[in-house]
């Protein structure tokens, strides 16, 4: 673990806004509160947006939401500098104004580069909804996804009960298209994707094989199946699958891959079926793993992965890697399996990292947390070995090293791979190493590269003692200066990388 903040609220959705250029973040989460760093509360859960520099310190903040509940998803950067916020509202006053109904709509808010809100739009129907996934569509506008039980407003149709919603709106939040799926049981729509075809892969659970649709007879289902659906540029459907056992599992998240497969993220706690790794006691409804499944482009099985012990482990995200592979982040109360780093951790939920190869093979587990539960909400990936961790932390102590300001905070944390050491030394350019005058340092420094080098483009970096990156920069000649006087006095490392290997330094900053 390189670094962790804490900040009050009890959900975080990340938007890092290219960290390692500007050094500064946006966040966007939830809160209940009106003190600390929360300015305003508008009644309840309010959605809370907020951007921190490279010191962890905000730089402005605004919450949204009328006199009853909010609740967050997602948000995406727009292509015009801004942000739009996803979730769902309970409320219709305050900054809301547009629901349909008291029962729950989907959500939109829109602001520009600094947080003022620009628009905001709810999508509804008289029964609720629940908003869960949001992605730029292939051309213009965004896709949103998650669950409806209303046949009217914005809904042209339900199958029954709850139905899997998927919406295609353009920039400014109008709907151009709208498709429910499902049979006449509760189904559920809770990721999106894009398809290298201009169409998109959904993923979600179904209860029952009924109504619209028809699963395969050879699968052992009594509860809830994970479901896969395919859709075309226009939203319909052109064809599904179901996956798994006699209990349940459901898709969570869903990536597509390069060989025009997909690899989906969900949970089961079946071990027969399609199933065939679970960790557990099959049937037991406190206990889960996580399923990792990669299947080809008409959705037949590849390889399959069960991640987790013999306790409850909950999916969260998947993110591709560059080098082929996955990361999967999630929380757990195992610690047996491959959730043996739990044992340290004394707490119920921890945060949980498993990475696999391209294949699907475990290279490595992460768990990180305090004695009190802790929740992971979003990643972003740097790189194949850097990551950033939106949770909650409702206690300190162990990898939370900062204080609480309310009873569950948002806790931003960035780690590297633990298999690749921060102070991992190893030649330069052409075998050479370089100078670092003045050192100590106390306005600025400069790095020289010996005479002869053969210049390329360097990644220049400099870590913080604490293993915070709080400098990047491109080196396009033998002489390039690290401005120091705005860094508090200790030691850092400056790192110079070619795109093969590394060379560190040590700096001394003094008052």
């Amino acid at each position: 673990m390189l670094w962790g903040s804490l900040w009050e609220g009890p959900r975080t959705v990340l938007q890092a806004n290219d960290l390692n250029k500007s050094h500064e973040l946006v966040v966007f989460g939830g809160t209940y509160s009106n003190n600390g760093d929360i300015s305003f509360n508008n009644g309840k859960n309010d959605y809370w947006l907020f951007k921190i520099n490279e010191f962890s310190q905000i730089q402005w903040e605004y919450t949204f939401g009328g006199s009853e509940d909010e609740y967050t998803s997602q948000m995406l950067r727009t292509p015009d500098g801004g942000f739009l916020m996803f979730g769902e509202t309970y409320s219709q006053d305050g900054d809301v104004g547009c629901n349909h109904s008291s029962n729950g709509d989907w959500w939109l808010v829109k602001t520009d580069s600094l947080g003022n809100k620009e628009w905001s739009r709810c999508l509804g129907g008289t029964h609720k909804e629940y908003a869960m996934q949001i992605k730029y569509a292939h051309e213009d506008g965004y896709v949103l996804v998650g669950t409806t039980g209303s046949s009217d407003g914005d809904i042209a149709y339900n199958n029954g009960m709850n139905d899997v919603w998927v919406v295609k709106i353009d920039w400014d939040g109008n709907i151009l298209w709208e498709r429910t799926f499902g049979g006449t049981s509760n189904d559920t729509g809770y990721t999106v994707n894009l398809t290298s075809d201009g169409g998109y892969i959904i993923g979600g659970s179904v209860s029952l094989w009924n109504g619209e649709f028809s699963c395969r007879d050879d699968l052992p289902f009594q509860q809830s199946g994970a479901w896969l659906l395919k859709l075309d540029s226009l939203g319909y459907l052109e064809w599904w699958k179901c996956y798994g056992g006699s209990n349940s599992a459901s898709i969570i998240d869903v990536l597509h891959t390069a060989n025009r497969g997909y690899v989906f993220l969900g949970y089961t706690n079946s071990n027969d079926g399609d199933i065939s790794c679970y960790h557990g006691i099959p049937g037991n409804g406190n206990w889960s793993d996580m399923w990792v499944v990669k299947v080809d482009s008409i959705g037949q099985i590849e390889w399959q992965r069960c991640l987790g012990g013999t306790g409850y482990d909950v999916p969260r995200i998947i993110r591709p890697l560059d080098d082929g592979g996955f990361i999967v982040g999630g929380n757990s109360t195992s610690q047996d399996g491959d959730a043996l780093c739990n044992e340290s951790l004394q707490g119920g939920h921890t945060v949980i990292l498993h990475r696999l190869s391209p294949q699907g093979d475990l290279l490595w587990t992460k768990c990180l947390g305090s004695p009190v539960d802790n929740s992971l909400f979003a990643m972003h990936v740097f790189s194949p070995t850097h990551y950033l961790l939106g949770a909650t932390a409702r206690s300190n102590g162990i990898d939370v090293n900062c204080t609480l300001k309310g009873e569950t905070d948002i806790w931003l944390v960035e780690i590297m791979d633990t298999t690749v050491s921060i102070l991992e030394h190893r030649p330069a350019v052409s075998g050479a190493g370089f100078l670092l005058y003045p050192n100590p340092a106390t306005t600025e420094t400069w790095l020289q590269l010996p005479e002869g080098t053969n210049i390329t483009p360097l990644q220049v970096q400099l870590i913080s003692h604490s293993g915070r990156l709080v400098y990047h920069a491109v080196a396009q000649g033998r002489f390039h200066k690290l401005t120091t006087a705005h860094l508090p006095a200790g030691l850092y490392l400056v790192r110079l990388w070619d795109g093969e290997k590394w060379l560190v330094h040590k700096l001394v900053k003094e008052h």
